[in-house]
């Protein structure tokens, strides 16, 4: 009696492990599972980018890919047209890897597009794998 208890238990560990993996993979993009980090920045950074929508600061920390990433954000003038640019990156992950964006008109897109552009760089470069960017 004590055996049979111990295998049934023994199997719902096992199916509760196999379905927390599955939960886990889910959660990350397709396009990041497959390696085509232009489309997973781009879902990945607009996810980020929402997640801490109406938040952002010109320059702030971030906690992003399962450690803290740093952010940098400023307008200037180009071509007499107020434009905004910004930087994202993750040093912890790697200490030349930068997501830029220049020349944008609002705050908001140079944002998105620096994190879109650090994902995809990123993962192009090694540094970012599929698994971690659940973890933003």
């Amino acid at each position: 009696m004590v055996s049979r208890i111990s295998r049934i238990i023994a199997v719902l560990c096992v199916l509760s492990m196999i379905n927390h993996h599955l939960t886990a993979a889910n959660d990350i993009p397709p396009a990041c599972l497959s390696f085509n980090w232009v489309a997973c920045g781009i879902n990945v950074g607009t996810a980020l980018y929402t997640k801490y929508y109406g938040k952002w600061q010109d320059s702030q920390d971030v906690n992003a890919f399962g450690t803290v990433c740093k952010t940098q954000f400023r307008g200037s003038f180009y071509r007499w047209k107020w434009v905004w640019g910004g930087q994202f990156w993750c040093p912890q992950l790697s200490a030349t890897v930068m997501g830029t964006s220049q020349n944008y008109k609002s705050r908001e897109g140079a944002i998105e597009h620096a994190l879109q552009d650090y994902v995809t760089k990123a993962g192009q470069a090694g540094v970012l794998k599929p698994e971690q960017v659940s973890q933003s």
